[in-house]
């Protein structure tokens, strides 16, 4: 039977972070991080950390919002991101939209503004480098001997980052942005599956020069797209999931996740 839990593991800041963690019904050889979508640790990434352990893998997904937890929650986050996203998407990076935005919030959800819109890129690295943190407690704790990282929409950008970072053995990226630096695709050591919804154009738009860089770097590189689906059509219970894609899509990132984690 699997075995559910609430680990803790320290970051590189010296912050604890909290993890959802699901442990298979026998002993694992091989670990998945699992890196949640803006909202957090929702049901459904819940769900497929249980997936992950179904197939025999030790699972853990990190709460990256585990420093101000009690701020940042999934409810609290939807809410806010709402309204930031019903702003026309060419007034977004305007600074007079977003404080337009801000004097009609309460001081908890001005904070995730901040942190989500105003400092993304600071609060990005951060949560990289939780991933990374989580990468290396996986290796040091559980005693198994591959690793790999999965994500979600933000989670799937961060994913691919942290693929750079440390030696993963393998990376399932759900229409997540490319790494900040292309050049790092020739620090991956492990293969990659990249998941495309075929109308997702603020990430999408990425794809030219993330195939240009596999070209060049020449990555194990694998790329599963979609026609007619939209950013988040596996996320089950999403206002766009795409039951058809979404099967199709795990289908894809088992047998990928067997081939190279075994």
């Amino acid at each position: 039977m699997q075995r559910e839990e609430v680990v803790e593991y320290r970051s590189f800041d010296g912050a604890e972070v909290t993890a959802f963690l699901v442990r298979p019904s026998t002993s694992a050889n091989s670990a998945v991080v699992v890196v949640h979508e803006i909202f957090g640790i929702t049901d459904f990434i819940r769900n497929i950390t249980r997936r992950l352990a179904s197939l025999g893998y030790l699972a853990i997904a990190p709460n990256l919002y585990s420093r101000r937890a009690n701020v940042f929650t999934e409810e609290r986050i939807t809410a806010v991101m709402r309204r930031f996203w019903s702003i026309p998407p060419e007034r977004r990076a305007s600074g007079e939209a977003v404080a337009e935005l801000m004097r009609t919030l309460t001081v908890e959800e001005q904070e995730i503004v901040r942190e989500l819109v105003v400092d993304r890129v600071k609060t990005e690295e951060r949560m990289i480098n939780d991933v990374v943190a989580a990468y290396n407690h996986v290796k040091e704790t559980y005693g198994v001997s591959k690793v790999a990282v999965m994500g979600f929409c933000m989670g799937g950008g961060l994913a691919f980052e942290a693929l750079t970072r440390v030696p993963f053995d393998a990376g399932v990226i759900y229409y997540g942005r490319n790494p900040r630096n292309l050049e790092d695709l020739a620090k991956v050591k492990g293969a990659i599956l990249a998941i495309y919804a075929g109308e997702d154009p603020s990430i999408n738009q990425g794809l030219p020069d993330l195939m240009r860089a596999v070209i060049t770097y020449k990555p194990r590189f694998e790329m599963a797209f979609y026609p007619g689906t939209r950013h988040a059509f596996a996320t089950e219970g999403g206002p766009v999931y795409n039951e058809a894609a979404a099967k199709d899509a795990w289908e894809r990132t088992v047998n990928f996740l067997r081939k190279y984690l075994g």
